[in-house]
Protein backbone atom coordinates (compact mmCIF):
# COMPACT_ATOMS: atom_id res chain seq x y z
CA UNK A 1 0.00 0.00 0.00
CA UNK A 2 0.96 3.45 -0.82
CA UNK A 3 1.58 6.57 1.33
CA UNK A 4 -1.15 8.06 -0.48
CA UNK A 5 -3.35 5.27 -0.32
CA UNK A 6 -3.05 4.39 3.16
CA UNK A 7 -3.74 8.51 4.03
CA UNK A 8 -6.84 7.37 2.23
CA UNK A 9 -7.69 4.27 4.40
CA UNK A 10 -6.69 6.41 7.10
CA UNK A 11 -9.14 8.83 6.24
CA UNK A 12 -11.66 6.73 5.71
CA UNK A 13 -11.08 4.62 8.81
CA UNK A 14 -11.27 8.13 10.80
CA UNK A 15 -14.82 9.39 8.65
CA UNK A 16 -16.27 6.30 9.87
CA UNK A 17 -15.63 6.42 13.60
CA UNK A 18 -16.60 10.06 13.05
CA UNK A 19 -20.23 8.55 11.79
CA UNK A 20 -20.14 5.49 14.38
CA UNK A 21 -19.70 8.05 17.40
CA UNK A 22 -21.86 10.69 16.31
CA UNK A 23 -24.50 7.99 15.68
CA UNK A 24 -24.18 6.71 19.18
CA UNK A 25 -24.28 10.38 20.27
CA UNK A 26 -27.31 11.05 18.70
CA UNK A 27 -29.06 7.48 19.93
CA UNK A 28 -27.61 8.38 23.50
CA UNK A 29 -29.62 11.86 23.37
CA UNK A 30 -32.94 10.53 22.16
CA UNK A 31 -33.04 7.97 24.80
CA UNK A 32 -32.60 10.98 27.53
CA UNK A 33 -35.18 12.35 25.67
CA UNK A 34 -37.79 9.28 25.57
CA UNK A 35 -36.52 8.70 29.31
CA UNK A 36 -37.51 12.32 30.32
CA UNK A 37 -40.87 12.57 28.34
CA UNK A 38 -41.28 9.14 30.12
CA UNK A 39 -40.73 10.42 33.34
CA UNK A 40 -42.47 13.84 33.22
CA UNK A 41 -46.01 11.49 31.95
CA UNK A 42 -45.43 9.47 35.11
CA UNK A 43 -45.36 12.41 37.41
CA UNK A 44 -48.65 14.09 35.82
CA UNK A 45 -49.91 10.32 36.24
CA UNK A 46 -48.99 10.73 40.04
CA UNK A 47 -50.47 13.87 40.04
CA UNK A 48 -53.70 13.46 39.32
CA UNK A 49 -53.97 10.52 41.70
CA UNK A 50 -55.84 11.17 45.06
CA UNK A 51 -55.08 9.94 48.45
CA UNK A 52 -58.16 8.23 49.66
CA UNK A 53 -56.58 9.05 53.09
CA UNK A 54 -56.94 12.47 53.15
CA UNK A 55 -61.38 12.77 52.35
CA UNK A 56 -62.94 13.66 55.13
CA UNK A 57 -63.79 10.36 57.91
CA UNK A 58 -67.26 10.65 56.62
CA UNK A 59 -66.38 10.47 53.02
CA UNK A 60 -63.98 7.68 53.57
CA UNK A 61 -66.65 5.35 55.36
CA UNK A 62 -68.99 6.30 52.27
CA UNK A 63 -65.83 5.47 49.85
CA UNK A 64 -65.64 1.98 51.56
CA UNK A 65 -69.23 1.70 51.58
CA UNK A 66 -69.74 2.18 47.61
CA UNK A 67 -66.65 0.51 47.10
CA UNK A 68 -67.59 -2.50 48.46
CA UNK A 69 -70.80 -3.05 47.65
CA UNK A 70 -70.34 -1.99 43.81
CA UNK A 71 -66.97 -4.60 43.45
CA UNK A 72 -68.54 -7.42 41.60
CA UNK A 73 -70.68 -4.91 39.37
CA UNK A 74 -70.67 -3.80 35.80
CA UNK A 75 -72.73 -1.24 34.09
CA UNK A 76 -73.77 -3.06 31.04
CA UNK A 77 -74.78 -0.82 27.63
CA UNK A 78 -73.02 -1.95 24.32
CA UNK A 79 -69.86 -2.68 26.55
CA UNK A 80 -69.21 -3.32 29.91
CA UNK A 81 -67.76 -1.23 32.56
CA UNK A 82 -66.79 -1.03 36.11
CA UNK A 83 -67.30 1.60 38.45
CA UNK A 84 -64.97 3.55 40.89
CA UNK A 85 -65.59 6.02 43.69
CA UNK A 86 -65.92 10.02 43.24
CA UNK A 87 -65.44 13.10 45.46
CA UNK A 88 -66.04 16.67 44.83
CA UNK A 89 -65.49 18.96 47.60
CA UNK A 90 -67.58 21.35 48.17
CA UNK A 91 -68.67 23.02 51.37
CA UNK A 92 -70.61 25.49 50.00
CA UNK A 93 -73.15 23.85 47.81
CA UNK A 94 -76.43 23.38 49.46
CA UNK A 95 -78.91 20.89 46.88
CA UNK A 96 -77.17 18.94 43.87
CA UNK A 97 -77.45 20.51 40.33
CA UNK A 98 -80.59 20.29 38.36
CA UNK A 99 -78.89 19.24 34.94
CA UNK A 100 -75.82 17.99 34.11
CA UNK A 101 -74.51 20.53 32.17
CA UNK A 102 -74.37 22.09 35.51
CA UNK A 103 -72.92 19.42 37.35
CA UNK A 104 -70.42 19.06 34.70
CA UNK A 105 -69.26 22.41 35.23
CA UNK A 106 -69.05 22.06 38.93
CA UNK A 107 -67.00 18.85 38.52
CA UNK A 108 -64.12 21.34 35.60
CA UNK A 109 -64.52 24.04 39.16
CA UNK A 110 -63.17 21.55 41.74
CA UNK A 111 -60.07 20.60 39.57
CA UNK A 112 -60.74 16.81 40.40
CA UNK A 113 -59.82 15.35 36.96
CA UNK A 114 -62.49 13.20 37.22
CA UNK A 115 -63.88 13.89 33.87
CA UNK A 116 -62.43 12.53 30.40
CA UNK A 117 -62.01 14.68 27.18
CA UNK A 118 -64.64 12.95 25.82
CA UNK A 119 -66.93 13.90 28.47
CA UNK A 120 -66.24 17.34 28.45
CA UNK A 121 -68.05 17.89 24.89
CA UNK A 122 -71.32 18.53 27.37
CA UNK A 123 -74.63 18.60 25.04
CA UNK A 124 -78.20 18.88 26.32
CA UNK A 125 -78.86 17.85 29.66
CA UNK A 126 -79.42 14.51 30.43
CA UNK A 127 -80.45 13.62 33.98
CA UNK A 128 -81.51 9.68 34.98
CA UNK A 129 -84.27 9.91 38.58
CA UNK A 130 -82.65 6.91 41.08
CA UNK A 131 -85.31 4.38 40.26
CA UNK A 132 -85.03 5.14 36.45
CA UNK A 133 -81.21 4.25 36.63
CA UNK A 134 -81.24 0.65 38.77
CA UNK A 135 -84.68 -0.58 37.32
CA UNK A 136 -83.08 -2.01 33.99
CA UNK A 137 -80.97 -4.04 36.36
CA UNK A 138 -83.71 -4.43 39.24
CA UNK A 139 -86.98 -4.73 38.28
CA UNK A 140 -89.09 -7.83 37.77
CA UNK A 141 -88.45 -7.93 33.80
CA UNK A 142 -84.38 -6.60 34.42
CA UNK A 143 -82.66 -9.01 31.92
CA UNK A 144 -79.69 -10.55 33.96
CA UNK A 145 -77.11 -12.13 31.79
CA UNK A 146 -74.22 -11.32 34.24
CA UNK A 147 -76.28 -12.61 37.70
CA UNK A 148 -76.18 -9.08 38.89
CA UNK A 149 -79.20 -8.45 39.88
CA UNK A 150 -79.15 -9.38 43.78
CA UNK A 151 -75.54 -7.31 43.51
CA UNK A 152 -77.36 -3.95 42.12
CA UNK A 153 -80.81 -4.41 44.46
CA UNK A 154 -77.79 -4.14 47.63
CA UNK A 155 -75.92 -1.25 45.99
CA UNK A 156 -79.32 0.67 45.15
CA UNK A 157 -80.42 0.35 49.13
CA UNK A 158 -77.39 1.19 49.94
CA UNK A 159 -76.92 4.14 48.14
CA UNK A 160 -80.55 5.59 49.36
CA UNK A 161 -78.97 4.89 52.67
CA UNK A 162 -76.25 6.69 52.79
CA UNK A 163 -77.58 9.74 51.13
CA UNK A 164 -81.05 9.61 53.14
CA UNK A 165 -83.33 8.44 50.33
CA UNK A 166 -83.69 7.63 46.70
CA UNK A 167 -84.64 11.60 46.13
CA UNK A 168 -81.56 12.76 47.18
CA UNK A 169 -79.86 10.77 44.68
CA UNK A 170 -79.21 11.94 41.00
CA UNK A 171 -77.47 10.29 38.00
CA UNK A 172 -76.13 12.22 35.42
CA UNK A 173 -75.06 11.89 31.87
CA UNK A 174 -72.22 13.42 30.52
CA UNK A 175 -70.92 13.91 27.04
CA UNK A 176 -71.34 13.58 23.31
CA UNK A 177 -69.40 11.01 21.83
CA UNK A 178 -69.15 7.18 21.95
CA UNK A 179 -67.89 7.15 25.86
CA UNK A 180 -70.52 8.76 27.86
CA UNK A 181 -69.78 9.52 31.90
CA UNK A 182 -72.49 8.22 33.96
CA UNK A 183 -72.49 9.50 37.74
CA UNK A 184 -74.65 7.93 40.71
CA UNK A 185 -74.04 10.96 43.53
CA UNK A 186 -75.35 12.44 46.46
CA UNK A 187 -74.75 15.38 48.41
CA UNK A 188 -72.62 15.74 52.15
CA UNK A 189 -73.90 19.15 53.04
CA UNK A 190 -71.13 20.81 54.54
CA UNK A 191 -68.39 18.58 52.89
CA UNK A 192 -69.50 17.78 48.75
CA UNK A 193 -70.71 15.56 46.37
CA UNK A 194 -69.98 11.45 46.36
CA UNK A 195 -70.84 8.75 44.60
CA UNK A 196 -69.88 6.59 41.92
CA UNK A 197 -68.91 7.04 38.53
CA UNK A 198 -68.86 4.49 35.33
CA UNK A 199 -68.70 4.76 32.06
CA UNK A 200 -71.54 3.84 29.07
CA UNK A 201 -70.90 3.23 25.47
CA UNK A 202 -73.05 4.58 22.87
CA UNK A 203 -73.06 4.87 19.12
Amino acid sequence: MTSQEQRVSEFQDSSEESEYLAFLQKTAQQAQRLKEIQQQQEYKILSREEDPTTYPSEIQRIREDLLEASAQLLYISEGEEPYEFIFIPNDQITSLPTNSIAFANLVKQCNTNIMTEEEKEIGESRVMAFQEFFEPFTGANAQDPYGQKEGYKELQKIAAAIFGGKENVKVYKIGEQRRIGVYIVGLIKGIGIAGLKTISTET
